[in-house]
């Protein structure tokens, strides 16, 4: 299979599932593990991550022939770290700083022969906050506390 955008995004989610063992991870437009939402033995919310990858946008970087062009693409890593609600932010951010530590200055999805790589910058991750956005509409929104961690991308393939 040639290399690929999507490919690309399927490495990312990879190396986040082979990496990141903590808590359950839940990727857009999928439904979550169960049990849903997690919980511990006497019923108590758990922490878990949801995985986000965006597109910020692409070009051909070089020169080449037609369906030997470097493109590259770049973009970022979202990985939200949900915990209860009243729990405090300080496990949050201890697992948005671990998960950063996965992406952080790495390259992968990287073949030679297809002419492509995925490679990550320095990631960071914000203060902070109450689930009330359109990231948790499923996730019982006022019972969550997230930060989010958000590392710079760069896709690059030849085509």
């Amino acid at each position: 299979m040639p290399a690929s955008y999507s490919g690309a995004e399927a490495a990312i989610r990879a190396r986040l599932e082979a990496n990141w063992n903590t808590t359950p991870i839940v990727v857009e437009n999928e439904d979550p593990p169960a049990p849903w939402p997690p919980v511990d033995a006497d019923g108590l919310l758990m922490p878990f991550v949801m995985l986000e990858v965006v597109n910020s946008g692409s070009e051909i970087v070089g020169q080449g022939v037609p369906g030997n062009h470097p493109f590259e693409y770049w973009g970022l890593i979202f990985a939200h770290v949900f915990v209860p609600k009243g729990t405090g932010k300080a496990l949050a951010s201890q697992y948005a700083d671990q998960i950063g530590e996965i992406f952080r200055t790495k390259t992968f999805y990287d073949d030679q022969q297809a002419g492509c790589y995925v490679r990550t910058w320095s990631p960071r991750h914000g203060n902070g906050g109450p689930a009330v956005d359109e990231k948790a509409p499923t996730f019982g929104v006022g019972d969550w506390w997230c930060v989010t961690m958000a590392c710079d991308f760069e896709y690059r393939h030849r085509g």
